[in-house]
């Protein structure tokens, strides 16, 4: 018997467990997502996608040490968040399954999510994915990390941001050393993953991240 669950109810379990920000997107509007990666794939009878987001502090982008640190710290918490909601949405009588924000499918030699996150994100009304291919959000500008629950629970989904991103600025172009983002309908993930990561003592460490450095939008309006 399952309990009368809402979007409101599901938006406080995210917040409860740490999430900045909380979006509902519907399954029905990732249709566009390849074969393989839509939410019933990783979900059956998933009715609902639930986003949490936080962003890294400002501080994380002085350095690539400070980046990759913050980075793994934001993974691990929207993780566990994720699962937090879960729990709590399957305690409540519905099908739920937490979607990380690193893991997933490996693909011709590439690791995806089972979900993009970016793009839930959007669909879910968190912001706009802007030049640089990073989701831009009017308060915390492209410094987000996400995670997502797939539920059976039929809830309203919020409406899509609006905000203006990106307007007239080519800076995270200009600045790419990988040139990853010269074709807007192509983003070049190999070139850009054999710039941004580095091995240093046996360890990865992130050693570009100028399109979010670079980025106007990167703290917001806060």
């Amino acid at each position: 018997m399952t309990s009368k669950l809402n979007s409101e109810i599901v938006k406080e379990y995210g917040i409860d467990a740490g999430a900045s920000v909380v979006g509902i997107a519907s399954s029905k509007d990732f249709n566009l997502a390849p074969k393989g990666f839509k939410p019933t794939d990783a979900l059956k009878g998933c009715l609902s996608v639930i986003v949490f987001a936080s962003p890294s502090p400002q501080e994380a982008l002085n350095t690539s040490v400070e980046y990759t640190n913050s980075r793994k710290t934001m993974v691990e918490k929207m993780n566990g968040i994720a699962k937090n909601v879960a729990k709590r949405i399957k305690d409540d009588g519905y099908k739920t399954r937490a979607i990380n924000g690193f893991g997933g499918k490996w693909v011709n030699g590439e690791q995806y999510g089972l979900i993009s996150l970016k793009h839930a994100a959007e669909l879910a009304g968190l912001g706009i994915i802007g030049r640089n291919y990073l989701l831009i959000n009017p308060e915390y500008g492209s410094l987000l990390w996400f995670s997502a629950v797939l539920t059976d629970a039929d809830l309203i989904p919020d409406k899509k941001d609006q905000h203006i991103v990106c307007d007239n600025c080519n800076k995270c172009v200009e600045m790419c050393p990988s040139k990853s983002l010269d074709n807007p309908a192509l983003f070049g993930k190999k070139e850009c993953g054999k710039t941004m990561l580095k091995i240093v003592n046996r360890k990865w460490v992130f050693e570009c991240f100028l399109c979010r450095k670079v980025c106007p939008n990167r703290f917001g309006k806060s």
